[in-house]
């Protein structure tokens, strides 16, 4: 747990939301990685931002975290888009229902297509998905800016955010994709330099994924 989270915003214990949110966005805009390429102690400074805004948003959830460590540098020069989820692993589903557990395997899957820049087959497994949720606009923002689709990525990132209005996450995406991002478009195929299209087993994996969440063990053809 970061010892001062708002010290690192620079606000006081007694801001309110939108002053807290508004401290957020602008060191946001100072350091993320589209105007501080290959900076480590920005990545390392907007790492420490994030973890300090979850933890005044959403306290329970940053002592359960560890105080916000999910936010990596793995990726997206420097920052994670999904906090440095492993799509194989756990996650979403545990003793939820079975939509619960699905939603989050359609998610999982496009989140691994996204890793890999994969954009297309991301939005078609995002069509899979029970019900269009905060999480769901925030996959589609981030295919559909991957494809240069602006105007529906802003549209949809705007709508996550609308739906939690305090995910760290979704904000940050919102000031990348408002402020064109091109850096981030083009790094959105990367995952630590390392592309679906330079490993077969990468991509049997994925395929044998998905094929196991959209067709339920049926053959698939990726």
């Amino acid at each position: 747990m970061i010892e001062d989270p708002y010290k690192i915003l620079g606000v006081s214990p007694q801001a309110t939301d939108e002053e807290i949110k508004a401290a957020y966005r602008k060191l946001a805009k100072q350091y993320h990685p589209d105007r501080n390429p290959g900076d480590a102690e920005a990545a390392k400074k907007m790492q420490q931002i994030n973890a300090a805004y979850e933890q005044i948003k959403n306290p329970e959830k940053a002592a359960r975290n560890g105080g916000g460590q999910g936010y990596g540098g793995q990726s997206y020069g420097g920052y994670d888009p999904f906090g440095g989820f492993n799509p194989f692993g756990g996650g979403y589903a545990g003793g939820q229902t079975r939509q619960d557990s699905q939603q989050g395997q359609y998610h999982r899957a496009a989140e691994q297509y996204i890793r890999f820049g994969r954009y297309q087959e991301a939005l078609n497994a995002l069509q899979f998905a029970p019900e269009k949720d905060a999480r769901w606009y925030y996959l589609s923002a981030l295919a559909n800016d991957g494809l240069g689709n602006q105007v529906t990525a802003l549209e949809h990132i705007k709508r996550a955010v609308s739906m939690e209005p305090d995910n760290a996450q979704y904000l940050y995406t919102l000031e990348r994709i408002q402020g064109g991002g091109s850096t981030y478009r083009q790094q959105a195929g990367n995952f630590r330099g390392f592309t679906m299209g330079a490993s077969p087993c990468a991509s049997l994996c994925m395929c044998y994924a998905l094929q196991m969440c959209c067709c339920r063990g049926r053959i698939f053809c990726c």
